[in-house]
């Protein structure tokens, strides 16, 4: 995608991230199979973003599946098979209903896709079950939506992620 607003978002959290978040950004190689679940291990939560080209709303991802699409990746190799289906230990339907009582316009899915954003979420799933993947959409000027809206969002997720596990629920409801 030409303008990937992900990219955008990880470089706004990394030049001023919330206290206590570290900010990485990944490539979109198969390879993440590989590395992320022993970094996944090291952190309390994982939040993951992607982008959705044809999405319209934020999708907060349920489950990452064993299924990949025949795509290669950026440095043109093929995907590895994935071993099963995994589940976030998140409650995902709460965590939409907070959103979306907070403004923002998110969705449920129970499918992170057949590219490396399913591949990714299994294999930071694998390394720590506190993990969830974000789907957003391509930008728009202005709204929820915007760069702007996308960093309020993440801030405010990244917010109720640290108070959940601050008070040992992270289960996420309010």
């Amino acid at each position: 995608m030409p303008q990937n607003p992900t990219e955008r978002l990880a470089a706004a959290l990394a030049a001023t991230p919330p206290a206590g978040v570290t900010v990485r950004r990944l490539d979109t190689h198969w390879t993440v199979v590989e590395t992320l679940p022993p970094v996944a291990r090291t952190f309390d939560a994982v939040i993951m973003f992607g982008v959705a080209g044809r999405e319209t709303m934020i999708r907060y991802e349920r489950i990452a599946t064993p299924f990949t699409g025949p795509r290669v990746d950026a440095d043109n190799r093929m995907p590895p098979a994935l071993l099963r289906s995994r589940f976030t230990e998140f409650d995902v339907p709460e965590l939409v209903r907070d959103a979306r009582t907070a403004g923002f316009p998110v969705r449920l899915s129970h499918s992170a896709g057949t590219y490396v954003c399913n591949a990714g979420y299994g294999a930071a799933l694998a390394g720590n079950p506190l993990s969830l993947f974000v789907h957003v959409p391509p930008t728009t000027r202005r709204g929820p939506l915007s760069d702007a809206g996308l960093e309020r969002h993440a801030r405010w997720l990244i917010g109720l992620v640290q108070e959940s596990l601050r008070s040992g629920r992270p289960s996420f409801g309010a």
